[in-house]
């Protein structure tokens, strides 16, 4: 059992959706529920923000000084460099009850992104797919809490959770085409350990799983389902997690302080922030969206 590190004391409501820039050498990450879009400089600890009148469920490079955007409305495209935002007129939301929540590319880059409903409403969300043509197609329908999804280091399995049924579901990935096949229970999540969230992959094929409610991140082996290392984090609300540095092999942990009692955030203080580790095994590069925007 280790222990995670505070980087950057944000007080985020849902910290979400890290990933590290490798160009810049920049983190960039959101919170959710306030529609703000982080960005951390590992080298000066600055963290500089912009802020949108509505939720960011997901964000995720494109090319250089450009980034795209899971909005509460839609789906945009963000140059931060010019503080440009261009809606793109797809997978546009007009149902208040509905908001995206994390998402992230293939190695063929197109955009993987889950919706869910703002009251956990079982069932009201979806996972969609968006390809570098900007056409939607719907991967995974009837979900409650889309979160997680990785891709195994060879290509050939999606990792997909649903937060709600504790579970790791694993599918067939088709990198030919970019589809998934042949769901199947990859393992079961104890409801003791917290909520399986965010997560990522290391250079082993080990699964970095954010438990909501359980305080930490763990580390899976998917052929087994055995936690091979705990990594314990002062936020009981532990939302996502990615690989970055130079050597990716720092781990940044997201955290969340929403629905959390005075009594709670006294106990943890830090609720919010932004959390690294120094792994022992590196992860990947981040998959970028290669449509033409």
């Amino acid at each position: 059992m280790q222990k995670a590190n505070l980087v950057y004391d944000a007080k985020a409501t849902l910290g979400e959706g890290p990933f590290w820039d490798d160009e810049s050498g920049q983190l960039f990450w959101v919170d959710i529920e306030a529609g703000v879009l982080h960005r951390y400089d590992i080298n000066t600890a600055k963290n500089t923000e912009w802020g949108f009148d509505e939720m960011i469920g997901a964000v995720i490079p494109v090319s250089a000084g450009k980034l795209l955007l899971a909005m509460e409305t839609g789906i945009a495209s963000f140059n931060y460099r010019t503080n440009e935002l261009k809606r793109l007129a797809v997978l546009e939301n007009s149902d208040r009850n509905l908001r995206f929540n994390d998402g992230k590319c293939d190695s063929n880059g197109n955009f993987w992104i889950g919706t869910m409903h703002k009251n956990l409403k079982r069932g009201y969300g979806n996972l969609f797919k968006l390809d570098k043509d900007l056409k939607v197609s719907l991967e995974i329908k009837n979900t409650s809490i889309s979160n997680g999804m990785s891709w195994s280091p060879d290509k050939t399995k999606f990792y997909y959770i649903d937060t709600a049924v504790y579970e790791v579901w694993e599918y067939d990935f088709d990198i030919s085409v970019s589809e998934i096949s042949n769901r199947r229970i990859l393992f079961k999540i104890p409801e003791s350990y917290g909520g399986g969230d965010g997560m990522t992959i290391d250079q082993e094929g080990m699964l970095w799983i954010a438990h909501w409610g359980g305080g930490c991140v763990r580390r899976w082996n998917p052929k087994t389902a055995e936690v091979e290392d705990i990594i314990v984090v002062d936020a009981p609300h532990v939302t996502s997690c990615c690989f970055g540095g130079k050597d990716l092999k720092t781990l940044y942990i997201t955290t969340a302080r929403t629905g959390m009692s005075e009594e709670s955030l006294s106990l943890y203080p830090h609720s919010g922030g932004l959390f690294s580790y120094k792994a022992k095994i590196g992860g990947f590069k981040v998959n970028c969206f290669k449509g033409n925007l």
